[in-house]
Formats: structure tokens, sequence, C-alpha cells
């Protein structure tokens, strides 16, 4: 089957995080047997013209392992007119697909991640080549109320028009059809696919060294390190022994750092800053629990990722997780509650050698390996393909 994938955001180097697992999936279909293709458009915000770096640094072309990749940096110069970034993307979204079909031949399904705007554009793709499309949602926009009505009239419409909607979490597909105005769409769940790099390992020996907890989030109010670090505080102040190591960068970390001084912990909290996904691995290897203290997650990739590496996970109930998060994986806890975030890390900690690395491996691969996923998008896709149902072309 010859699947070209259409996101809404790409990784645009190798060190890049943002939408590093569409690309996971990519790989995966193409692992499966899949003929696979990516077209980006990359959105450039105004402001960027203005910062340090304003060099494109990804080619128009690459062949990524194996997948033909096509990116187009858009600028977004139309931010205050209703459609009009969209319609930047759509134009680049349209160009890229006639560069590579020329070249590669029409697909037969467009499977585009995150209406807004790559599932839109999908639509408009899939009407002018006669391919049907595969949409899942990914975006926190709907529940933090980002979106404006013009954008939500756009998602609905690619709900609507698309012959499968997919998304990555229960909760939000239940929230999906209270936000969007096609209440006809039935949401499917099919997880977020978790990399191959991410395998059972042992873990670092406790020995004589306090248990370290790991928090790998983009630093924004929505990840909850603020919680996390009041939480830290509590536990250090009751005598509880721990480090905090807190990955990853954003535009609250000077914040973040501060409140570490100002709590008295910077002795037990280390920055470690951005790190790449190759060294993610690695980094699991060294710390002992996985905690999310986000407010809302739609997945949260970041949890899979550490039960694949054999690590117990304590995160908020903040819509992803609880997909994720099963018996005997760890702890829920509420959003936005530093007290019961600080109970779970002392719960977890203390139990940690009654959580089992092989057996947390074993499971999270059975529901989120990158072969587990492609063969749910694979049964999916023929549904669409050879199946009833879906919407006309």
């Amino acid at each position: 089957m010859h699947i070209l994938l259409l996101p809404s955001w790409y990784p645009k180097t190798p060190i890049d995080v943002g939408g590093v697992f569409f690309r996971d999936q990519a790989v995966s279909l193409l692992n499966y047997g899949h003929k696979v293709g990516v077209i980006s458009p990359q959105m450039k915000a105004l402001s960027a013209l203005f910062g340090i770096s304003q060099q494109t640094c990804f080619p128009y072309f690459e062949n990524d392992a194996g997948i033909p990749t096509y990116r187009k940096e858009v600028l977004a110069a139309l931010p205050r007119l209703p459609y009009g970034n969209y319609w930047l993307f759509t134009r680049a979204a349209r160009q890229l697909m006639t560069d590579y079909v020329r070249e590669h031949g029409k697909p037969d399904i467009i499977h585009a991640h995150s209406a807004i705007f790559g599932g839109a554009a999908a639509v408009e793709l899939g009407r002018k080549w006669s391919v049907p499309v595969v949409l899942t949602e990914h975006s926190t926009g709907f529940a933090r109320n980002s979106y404006k009505r013009w954008h939500l009239r756009l998602a609905s419409e690619a709900a609507r028009s698309s012959w499968s909607c997919i998304s990555v979490s229960p909760a939000l597909g239940h929230l999906l059809t209270k936000k969007l105005s096609a209440p006809e769409v039935s949401w499917r769940w099919i997880p977020n696919v978790v990399a191959d790099r991410y395998r059972n390992a042992d873990r670092s020996t406790l020995n004589d060294r306090p248990i370290r907890f790991l928090n790998l989030a983009l630093m924004t109010d929505k990840k909850g390190q603020k919680d996390l670090l009041q939480a830290f505080n509590q536990n250090v102040e009751r005598g509880v022994s721990g480090e905090l190591w807190l990955a990853g960068d954003g535009p609250i970390r000077s914040e973040l750092e501060r409140l570490a001084y100002k709590l008295g912990v910077t002795s037990k909290v280390r920055f470690l800053g951005l790190v790449r996904p190759d060294d993610v691995p690695a980094l699991l290897k060294e710390v002992d629990v996985m905690v999310i203290s986000s407010h809302y997650e739609t997945f949260g990739v970041v949890a899979a990722e550490a039960l694949m590496a054999g690590l117990p996970v304590i995160a908020t109930r903040c819509g992803g997780p609880e997909c994720i998060v099963a018996r005997g994986d760890g702890l829920l806890v509420p959003p936005k509650n530093p007290e019961a975030l600080a109970e779970a890390m002392v719960e977890v900690g203390r139990n940690l050698e009654s959580y089992d690395p092989a057996k947390l491996s074993t499971r999270a691969k059975e529901r989120f390996s990158g072969p587990a996923i492609a063969k749910q998008l694979t049964r999916e896709y023929e549904r669409v393909l050879f199946g009833s149902g879906g919407a006309e072309l």
C-alpha cells in the first residue's frame, strides 16, 4: 500500500523534537511493508524573521531512511486574515503533492496529522487527486480553547470530509465530538507509535544514590513543571531523598530555574537542556521514574516511551496518560495538584523494586510498538479502501 503523510508540523532536522512521533509512525509503516512518503509545509512565524537564525535548515527534498520527504517553508504572513495562513499552507502542500506524485506516483491514502492545517489541506488534495484521506488528531489546542471560530469550522469540515477519523486518546475523541460541528463523525482510537529506539534496558544501579525522577517535556506552563518543583520541594522538606532531572527547554525555563533557587532545591534539581530524540534512550537508562505533570495531553508519548524502556510512570490524569499508564505501570494523580504529585513520588520511590522493567516493557511493546501501531493503521487503511463507509470523493 502507498501511504503519503501530510503532517501539520514535522521535524526539520535530526535534533528537532517537534513532530518526531509523526516521523516514527512513517518509519514504522515503512518497516511494516508499505511504500511511504511525506510532504510537509513548514510554517514559519513572522517573528522568526527577526530571530538570530534566519536560514532555512532543511532541503526541499531528502530521502530520509527510505522515506521520500518533501518540505517547503511557508511564512505565516497572514495571521490576522481568517483562512489566510491556511491558504498559504495549502498552496505549499499542493506544490509538494504535485512534485511528489510526479516522482513517486499517486498514493493510495493520504494520512494527515492534525486538522489545522494538515487535515484541511489533505482534504483538498484528496479531492483534486481522487485519493481518500485518513485524519489523525493530536492537537491540545481544542482543550486549551486556543482555536478561533474559523479554525473550528475548518477542522469540522476536515473531519466530515475524511474517510476515517482517528484520535490518539479516547479523551481527545470525546472532546472533539463536543468541540466540532461534526456529530456524525466517529473517532477511532489508535495511539501514537513508540519508536524502536526505546527498548527495555537495565536500570542504572541505585546503590546508595538517591532515586532519580525525570520530567522530559517542552518547558511551558501547560506542562506543569512548576507544580512538579513544588511537589519535589514538599518531599525535600519532609526529608525524602531524591533528585529531580528536568530535560527540555522552552519559554519558562528561566522561571523554573528561579523557582528552584527560591525553593532552595537547586542542589537536587538538574536542568539538562534540550535532549536529541536519539539521546533519550540513554538518558532513560540513568533515571528511575518518569514524571509527567502536564495540565493537558492528547496522548503523552513520553509516558509510553518510559514504559517501553522499563521505567514506571507517574502522570497526571490530563487526557492522554489515562490510556497509557495501566494498572502496574505506575500511578495517576489529578493535574495541578502538587500535594498528590508529591505523595505519588514517595509511593513509587518506596516501592520501586516492585516494578519489573521487563514486564513494563513487554506490556508497552504490545500496545505502542511500531509493528503494533502499523498493524492497527493497516487495518484502518484496508477498511477505507476496501470496506464500506467513508466520505465520497
